[in-house]
């Protein structure tokens, strides 16, 4: 299972990577408004081939109930909290608007959770939380995205509004990252499994904040080398071992019938992250940036400025990430067999 697990993470984590290439294909050629309409023959043909090759599975779950209440209660909460702060610096942290949507979030929140505790079918049992190993392969996963969706993000813009690349350029750019991810992967799913995840994820979000550090000296008139490319291929090492060994820790410690929601939970954390994630460095580099402006600094300089703060920003969340998987994911490891068999592929 880790090795396939490992396998999903490397696509996936060098998917998130070469998704800013083909989005610059699409762009260059077709129009901007393709990388929406993109997801209609991809959802599509993903459709047709779950029909061909996954197999049916249910769970026993004694019912066959659905949770509506709590599915619309922390939807409405997230997509509420994102909004607020996305717009915080057009009306300002401290206006009516912003406080009346944060509390409505909050409120939300809090009215999910209690339509969790009482319903006879959650949508997410908290009881789940108690699992030492999902719990913090979740905090660890929520950060993560929070990070991998913001830096390719704020790097899209520096490289397009401030270097002046082509929307193709930069996808092109983009492929230091995602074809050296791949390359880790299987390495970071043998260490995992042979050790546990956390060490793992520890040293992958580490790899990742100095990553960010590095982007944090961004200059005006960067280049691709050696302004840019260093930290492309070493966020791609810290990228691959953050990024599988999370998805292991996530299911490791699971009952199969928990598996499934283990897996969406996991992917709904890291999706939720990178929501957040967003809309906090574009509010770090709306706020900078807007400041210098009403100074004379030139729009460059401003941009420049806004970018390198909100990786400061992501620096501090990527170091939260490892201190999380540290504290929380400790002392969960593979089973014995598991361990020999990866000890002996290495």
């Amino acid at each position: 299972r880790n090795k396939a697990l490992g396998i999903w993470g490397a696509l996936g984590g060098s998917g998130a990577a070469a998704g800013v290439l083909f989005g610059g294909i699409l762009t260059k050629y077709l129009g901007w408004e393709w990388i929406f309409w993109v997801n209609v023959p991809v959802g599509v043909i993903v459709l047709l081939l779950t029909f061909r090759f996954v197999p049916e599975s249910t769970a026993d779950l004694g019912h066959h109930s659905f949770d509506a209440a709590g599915a619309v209660t922390i939807t409405s909460s997230l997509a509420i909290f994102v909004y607020a702060i996305s717009k915080a610096p057009d009306v300002g942290w401290g206006s009516t608007r912003t406080i009346v949507l944060l509390i409505a979030s909050a409120a939300l929140f809090l009215i999910s959770i209690g339509i969790e505790m009482r319903s006879k079918a959650p949508l997410v049992p908290l009881t789940i939380f108690k699992i030492q190993s999902l719990l913090g392969a979740n905090v660890s996963g929520f950060l993560l995205g929070a990070v991998i969706f913001a830096n390719f993000f704020v790097l899209t813009l520096y490289v397009q509004q401030v270097l002046g690349w082509s929307a193709l350029k930069t996808g092109v750019t983009f492929l230091a990252t995602a074809g050296t991810t791949v390359i880790w992967a299987g390495i970071a799913q043998a260490l995992a499994t042979r050790y546990s995840p956390m060490p793992v994820i520890v040293i992958g979000m580490l790899v990742i904040a100095a990553s960010l550090v590095w982007y944090t000296q961004i200059p005006v008139d960067g280049h691709y080398w050696p302004d840019l490319l260093p930290a492309y291929i070493t966020f791609a090492l810290g990228l691959a071992f953050a990024f599988v060994p999370v998805t292991i820790a996530a299911l490791a410690q699971v009952s199969p019938q928990e598996a499934g929601l283990a897996s969406g939970l996991i992917n709904t954390n890291q999706q939720i992250g990178g929501a957040i994630g967003v809309a906090v460095a574009s509010t770090i580099f709306t706020s900078r940036a807007t400041d210098l402006l009403k100074t004379g600094s030139t729009p460059a300089e401003a941009f420049t400025s806004g970018y390198q703060y909100a990786f400061w920003a992501l620096v501090a969340i990527a170091l939260a990430g490892a201190v999380a998987a540290f504290v929380l994911l400790r002392g969960t490891e593979a089973p014995a067999e598991e361990r020999e068999t990866a000890h002996a592929a290495i």
